[in-house]
């Protein structure tokens, strides 16, 4: 009797352990595709400094797909102009400067934008900006991993019914070559960490 509790109890966790490794990232990639026009703001959100360049770059192909679509950053360090983005991680300047919005609050602090909040305060940043400016629908730009946590935050950052937000995910290097996730330890350690994350944003986002 004992040793088929224990074999039942083996079974159960392999297969949630082979289910996690399979759609453990998959899962917390809820994006909307494909994004549907018309859009007025891309929405580029702050990320690891090793993914943080595909991510502006991501926003900027986006942004250019229209003449009257603008990019914000909401949350960024003052200092880094368009130009120093568009050199430091060597983004193809096509995207003009006055369509470029660097949301970061006058009032703030030097430092880095997580120093501000994170993912809460960039999402209550944004639907800020975009009453003051008059926008009304945007695509939110960030990794895959991140994705439902964003839709969390935004979804809990204001109740505002005129604001429309899609979510698109960043394809990393890891899927494009085919790499499984779980095969890298920083990938695991971003999805676990992503997933503790998730769970204090449902008590936390108010």
């Amino acid at each position: 009797m004992l040793y088929r509790a224990v074999m039942g109890l083996l079974v159960i966790l392999a297969g949630g352990a082979a289910a996690f490794l399979g759609w453990g990232r998959e899962a917390l990639n809820n994006r909307d595709f494909p994004l549907q026009e018309p859009f007025e703001l891309v929405v580029v959100l702050a990320g690891p400094p090793d993914e943080d360049g595909g991510r502006v770059a991501a926003g900027v192909a986006l942004a250019r797909g229209a003449q009257n679509r603008f990019l914000l950053l909401p949350l960024r360090h003052r200092a880094l102009t368009w130009p120093w983005f568009v050199r430091h991680y060597r983004i193809e300047p096509s995207l003009p400067e006055e369509r470029v919005i660097l949301g970061r609050p006058d009032d703030a602090k030097r430092g880095e934008a997580a120093g501000l909040g994170g993912t809460f305060a960039e999402a209550r940043r944004t639907m800020a900006l975009m009453q003051e400016r008059g926008f009304r629908s945007a695509v939110v730009v960030t990794s895959g991993y991140h994705i439902r946590r964003a839709r969390l935050a935004f979804e809990r950052a204001g109740t505002n019914p005129g604001l429309a937000f899609q979510f698109h995910a960043v394809v990393n290097a890891e899927e494009e070559t085919g790499l499984f996730w779980w095969r890298d330890g920083r990938s695991v350690m971003r999805v676990a960490d992503e997933y503790l994350k998730l769970a204090a944003g449902y008590f936390l986002y108010k």
